[in-house]
């Protein structure tokens, strides 16, 4: 690890940034497994959507001037027209047509009245159409024209471009694979549950929840389970997980203490970039590589490892997926209370969102501070809260940055 390696987040962001330059390389996939992936392309839209002029409410479709001045028509049932229908008559002066919304629209009308708005008398309708009525067509390319770009490169495939890419007829995408991450707890107090405790030992809280945490931001995860503390055991283990894995993720081991092994096997098989980042909780976060592969280095105490996670490894995976390392998810909103500022650090927090039905407005409720090693507030918790570091208090009704706890797509 040289002098000048990061001690702020900001740094160890911006250091990862340019650690990881080339992304995983992109894949063609079926639309119908693409679900959570990253776009690796940008979407031009190669057909109009709407594709065809079709009624956007159940009614009649009829000539706009057929309406008289006082806003009525008697018009002669023609025809009913359904959703699907692959042709359509012409509609003619005098005519109307039954139609359902979603069904094309018949050459010549230029105008829906609703079916609320009409009264059928055998094979005649009588219209009400009242002034500043809206039309109710939905026109070709009122939605997407030919050759606009819809979707850039970057941007992960939820379900709203699920929608979007499925009605533009595609059958595959272009994107990022999910990178592949191993993760590994460390320590001797470590049990699997469910299992049997021992005094002086606990469940291994970590690995499930960085495991899960990971699904939901679009990564493939495979779990090593738990290492004792022993260095030749760990690095034997790290380095058969590094030959096929786009990143290793552990937990435990990285601070000071006498069983603490982590930095030392990271340095003894590849390079420490950087160990300790001015924060709290997650101070002993360190990043460095096994045998080329990147590995993160988080705390043993759970809130620690949640944040270090959400703080540092969402940017390695941005960087993995070709996004900005540094498109994290930031928000800004208003603390419904005042809060000590810290010294020097970035402390984080942990919050709730809260609702003022009077005023409208959103704020975020600071949660008791319960220690690194709490879950019972993680639990809690929607947001982290980074109170940047200064003099003056920061008041109720002050915008913060804010970092949902639990963000991301499962897949």
């Amino acid at each position: 690890m040289t002098e000048d390696a990061p001690k702020s987040l900001q740094d160890a962001r911006a250091f990862i940034a340019g650690y990881i330059e080339t992304p995983l390389p992109a894949v063609r996939m079926a639309l119908s497994a693409a679900f959570g992936h990253v776009l690796a392309e940008d979407i031009v839209a190669s057909v109009f959507l709407p594709r065809f002029d079709n009624a956007a409410m159940d009614g009649f479709a009829i000539r706009s001037g057929d309406i008289g001045p006082d806003g009525a028509a008697v018009l002669r049932i023609a025809q009913t027209i359904t959703a699907g229908e692959a042709t359509v008559p012409e509609l003619r002066a005098g005519e109307a047509a039954r139609i359902t919304t979603g069904a094309p629209v018949p050459p010549g009308a230029d105008r829906i009245v609703v079916q609320e708005a009409a009264a059928v008398d055998g094979d005649t309708v009588r219209l009400l159409v009242q002034a500043g009525a809206r039309p109710h067509i939905r026109h070709v390319g009122e939605d997407v024209s030919r050759g606009d770009t819809l979707l850039r490169a970057g941007m992960r495939i939820g379900p709203a471009q699920m929608a979007l890419l499925t009605a533009l007829g595609l059958r595959s995408v272009l994107v990022a694979p999910r990178p592949k991450v191993a993760v590994l707890s460390t320590g001797d107090e470590l049990v699997e549950n469910p299992g049997a405790l021992a005094a002086g030992q606990i469940f291994d809280t970590n690995r499930p929840m960085l495991s899960h945490m990971l699904l939901a931001a679009g990564a493939e995860v495979t779990d090593l389970g738990i290492a004792r503390d022993d260095p030749e055991a760990i690095l034997a283990r790290l380095v058969e997980a590094a030959a096929d894995h786009d990143l290793l993720l552990s937990s435990g081991g990285a601070s000071v203490g006498f069983a603490d092994h982590l930095t030392k096997i990271v340095a003894r098989r590849g390079f420490l970039e950087f160990w300790k980042l001015d924060m709290r909780p997650g101070k002993p976060i360190g990043f460095g590589d096994i045998d080329d592969c990147p590995i993160l280095l988080l705390p043993g105490n759970p809130l620690a490892a949640a944040v270090g996670f959400a703080l540092v490894g969402r940017a390695i995976l941005a960087r993995l997926e070709g996004r900005p390392a540094n498109d994290g998810g930031f928000l800004r909103l208003p603390v419904d209370r005042p809060l000590a500022r810290p010294v020097g650090r970035i402390d984080v927090r942990l919050g709730r969102f809260r609702f003022d039905p009077q005023g409208g407005a959103t704020t975020v409720e600071p949660l008791p501070h319960a220690g690194s090693a709490g879950l019972r507030f993680l639990a809690l918790a929607d947001v982290m809260i980074l109170l940047q570091p200064g003099e003056a208090e920061i008041g109720a009704g002050e915008l913060v940055d804010i970092l949902p706890v639990w963000q991301g797509f499962a897949g």
